[in-house]
């Protein structure tokens, strides 16, 4: 059905039809033309055909608007991105009609206190512009039905997600495929002094700064107290600790912190180390070496990443499987 625009309508709420109004068939605007193979074809009323029924190219065209207007900044797509966006569009409006078709061959419903409540409050916003009357009947229930779809496709992701609980045997399974998740990770203590410098200044700045902290290690090396050269000289927050950063995990420094702390002994202090952030010196105060909970440990986390994983697989495996059975015509020319 198209949708009749009177020649008064304001502008804002023209914009307001084009957004949520998926019947119209209209060509794309300059930004999102599809080009034609041949000019003199009539271009086609749909972009896809789903076992007989028309996913029409005013819906298309709708969608395309709102994601410019989600994803790209001023709504301009960048050239090189326009093929993959309109793929990526077409692909989600395509997958959504699979998913709202099974919802309600399930007999999902939607939840309509929330549809209502959205449809109320999408009506009390526009009620003070004047075109609002001439469209508000033709309007709302399409709101209303977009809004219906999304829910329907919403439970249904929310039903099928929901995995059993998994037998002992299906859990020490998980567990021992994926031991990383549930290693604790390396841990050191580390003190700090950092000699601070803005990335833009200029290499004499650096080399000044770099000069200033081989005197401090050299000063370390002969027994100076750490903790004071930090609360003196760094210009890090841990400064006030003595330079006592606490413990942290491996890679939380940087990866140039990361190489040092790797081939440092406890006790160790490391010769000056440029950073993003100044040039810094480290003094290794203690390790902590990465270990694997026991099952019975982290039993309840186990369960519930478990259950996120299958849920996911059930989610994908039911996408992949409406694809694999529909017969799907799909109209190209947009990114063709």
């Amino acid at each position: 059905m198209d949708l009749k625009v009177d020649k008064g309508m304001s502008a804002r709420l023209l914009f307001l039809l084009l957004m949520w109004v998926f019947s119209i068939s209209s060509v794309l605007a300059t930004e999102t033309e599809a080009p034609q193979e041949n000019d003199s074809e009539e271009p086609l009323s749909y972009l896809a055909i789903i076992d007989g029924e028309e996913i029409p190219i005013g819906e298309y065209v709708s969608a395309l608007r709102r994601g410019m207007r989600d994803r790209f900044y001023h709504g301009t797509i960048p050239e090189e991105e326009q093929k993959k966006f309109y793929q990526e569009v077409a692909d989600e409006l395509i997958q959504r009609f699979l998913l709202v078709r099974e919802a309600r061959q399930r007999n999902i419903l939607p939840d309509v206190g929330a549809v209502e409540a959205a449809v109320e409050q999408y009506d009390e916003r526009f009620q003070k512009d004047p075109d609002w009357a001439k469209a508000r009947e033709e309007v709302l229930p399409q709101v209303r039905n977009k809004l219906e779809a999304d829910s329907l496709a919403l439970r249904l992701e929310e039903a099928v997600k929901v995995i059993g609980k998994p037998t002992e045997k299906e859990l020490e399974e998980f567990y021992e495929s994926n031991k990383a998740l549930f290693t604790t990770p390396e841990r050191v203590k580390v003190s700090l002094i950092l000699l601070r410098v803005d990335p833009s200044s200029t290499g004499e700045v650096w080399q000044q700064a770099s000069e200033e902290a081989s005197a401090i290690v050299a000063r370390l090396t002969k027994g100076a107290d750490f903790a004071e050269l930090a609360r003196i000289h760094s210009s890090d927050e841990s400064a006030q600790n003595g330079g006592d950063m606490g413990y942290t995990h491996s890679g939380m420094l940087g990866d140039a912190a990361q190489k040092v702390l790797d081939i440092m002994e406890i006790g160790d202090t490391s010769a000056p180390v440029m950073m993003l952030e100044g040039v810094a010196i480290f003094r290794l105060q203690d390790k902590i070496t990465s270990e694997l909970n026991p099952l019975d440990a982290v039993r309840e986390r186990a369960e519930s990443l478990y259950l996120r994983e299958m849920g996911e697989k059930a989610w994908e495996d039911l996408i992949a499987d409406l694809r694999s059975k529909a017969k799907i015509e799909i109209n190209d020319a947009p990114w063709r």
